[in-house]
């Protein structure tokens, strides 16, 4: 299960990697909608196995219009 915290340390990695605040939460809530839909392993877990590939994630996130 996914905590606060990995959140905390997703938007971490992002603004490491020069994302703005905008398209952080942007991400995040494409990774929550992910988890949301994701039934045999949680994102998280996903990402660090290597199983999920974030940067198309990441992609997938900023392509779609703000809200």
């Amino acid at each position: 299960m996914t905590t606060a915290d990995d959140y905390v340390q997703l938007a971490d990695f992002l603004c490491e990697r020069g994302h703005t605040e905008s398209e952080v939460d942007r991400i995040i809530a494409k990774v929550k909608e992910y988890e949301n839909h994701t039934q045999v392993n949680s994102v998280m877990d996903s990402i660090g196995t290597g199983n999920l590939d974030l940067t198309s994630l990441i992609n997938e996130a900023l392509a779609e219009p703000a809200e």
